[in-house]
């Protein structure tokens, strides 16, 4: 009973901050305790999760015939209205990617090319611009390894950008992720950061199947035909939730590649994040090793610590942000809001707040994590 009555607290809280990102959508004022962080944070908080789409890449895909589909609403082009809105909640700066059409398959290699090198160009401007507001991750293609190592060097070397993203599906295998050999060789160079986004590789990365469908391929789990949609499924199923599992486990599945294998051991200087709270890897880990001493196998405990995980989108219930922290550290959780597909960073700073974790795990999550891993690389956080 006892447990119920958390879980029904917890569901309230959600419900809660769900309907202040309705009323920021509908233009109402967001309820007292969720517009901003605590005060020790307010004006000082670093966001690792958020999109933005380059003038440049819009431009290209009106031109293109037919023209390319980009997500609409302001918060994905306009600078001055993303600049007010953290302004408004206490965001010092943000860690600027794009995901979604940029990635393997919207277009032709050939063809993609400008676009991916029209939006890095347009995150320079961004960063030339608001150099104290903003610092941002190239999008690289996983269906030419070669042209996207070279752009991870033009990114570092001619446009000041402090790493990349890449796709979680190139990681759902060890084989996919040495594919990307020669983008880690690069990022070893230049210490980069790298973001690992929910999204597919290319087909010709091994280990890939497309993610919709009447099952999905990975897990023999009910799926569904648009991705980043809400399934229809069966009526008085709980498609949903079934999304919601096949999501996780792709993010886990992803975290033991990057944590649990031999694979980051010839990039020490390379910093991983993985998006949405790594998925269920939080809730798995124990299992895993308890697993790993039955087979005589080391302790990974410490090795999960390879790897950085954000609170953005699905990363964002209170009670998986705490668990987090106990597994991986505090030390190892970066603040993002997936703000662009999110309208409003409230939700995510609220969640933070209503974790049950000390202060000073709040403010490692907020604000010195991110100003660690900006110091590396010589950005005053």
């Amino acid at each position: 009973m006892q447990s119920r009555r958390r879980f029904l607290r917890s569901t309230a809280l959600g419900v809660a901050a769900a309907g202040a990102l309705r009323g920021l959508v509908r233009g109402q004022a967001p309820q007292a305790g969720l517009s901003a962080p605590s005060p020790a944070h307010n004006g000082t908080v670093i966001d690792w999760h958020t999109h933005w789409i380059a003038p440049g890449v819009v431009d290209l895909a009106r031109r293109r015939t037919p023209a390319l589909r980009l997500p609409s609403g302001q918060v994905w082009f306009d600078v001055a209205h993303r600049l007010q809105h953290l302004d408004a909640v206490g965001v010092r700066r943000q860690i600027v990617s794009f995901v979604g059409p940029a990635y393997d398959g919207a277009l032709a290699p050939a063809e993609a090319r400008p676009f991916w090198r029209a939006q890095n160009d347009g995150l320079a401007e961004l960063v030339r611009r608001h150099p104290d507001r903003f610092s941002a991750l190239a999008t690289l293609p996983t269906a030419n390894v070669a042209w996207a190592a070279e752009e991870l060097e033009r990114a570092h070397r001619d446009l000041g950008l402090i790493g990349a993203t890449l796709p979680l599906d190139a990681f759902v295998s060890l084989e996919g992720a040495r594919s990307l050999a020669p983008i880690f060789a690069v990022a070893q160079k230049y210490r980069s950061h790298l973001y690992i986004h929910r999204g597919s590789a290319a087909p010709q990365v091994p280990g890939q199947h497309p993610e919709v469908g009447p099952t999905n391929p990975y897990f023999g789990l009910a799926s569904y035909r648009s991705p980043n949609r809400a399934p229809p499924g069966a009526p008085g199923d709980a498609a949903v939730a079934r999304a919601t599992l096949i999501t996780s486990a792709h993010l886990a599945t992803g975290v033991i590649t990057l944590a649990l294998t031999d694979f980051l051991d010839p990039y020490p200087d390379v910093t991983v994040q993985m998006t949405m709270i790594g998925g269920s890897i939080s809730f798995v880990a124990e299992q895993i090793e308890l697993a790993a001493s039955r087979a005589g196998l080391p302790d990974p405990a410490e090795r999960f610590r390879r790897v950085y995980l954000d609170t953005g989108a699905s990363g964002r219930g209170p009670r998986g942000i705490a668990l987090a922290a106990k597994v991986f550290g505090a030390d190892r959780i970066l603040f993002g809001s997936d703000y662009g597909p999110w309208p409003s960073i409230v939700p995510f700073i609220a969640a933070v707040n209503q974790a049950a974790i000390s202060a000073e795990e709040r403010n490692l999550i907020f604000v010195e994590n991110g100003r660690r891993l900006l110091r590396a690389r010589g950005i005053a956080g």
